[in-house]
């Protein structure tokens, strides 16, 4: 098993998607940005991320706290401002 699909897997710890938040492959942060296991601190650390994929992920989570939401609609990435305004946790 990779980490992508580790990433990927609903049913990952807690503690690995900690761990694998920090991967140096943007496509593994991605996919824990998109995990909605992944704990609120993790995904507050990944709205700035330097890659606009993880941010977008992270502005689709439903379990993103309002407030990075609207910190992300400052992003320079209008695709992610787009991606914030669809997330549920904004209704």
């Amino acid at each position: 098993m990779t980490n992508l699909d580790i990433a990927g897997n609903p049913h990952t710890p807690v503690d690995v998607l900690v761990k694998l938040s920090t991967d140096k492959d943007s496509i593994v942060r991605y996919l824990v940005a998109k995990n909605l296991n992944t704990p609120v601190d993790v995904l507050i650390k990944l709205s700035t991320d330097e890659v606009s994929e993880v941010r977008g992920a992270v502005a689709k989570n439903p379990n993103t706290p309002v407030d990075v939401l609207i910190n992300l609609l400052n992003d320079e990435d209008c695709y992610i401002q787009t991606l914030v305004v669809k997330n549920p946790a904004v209704y």
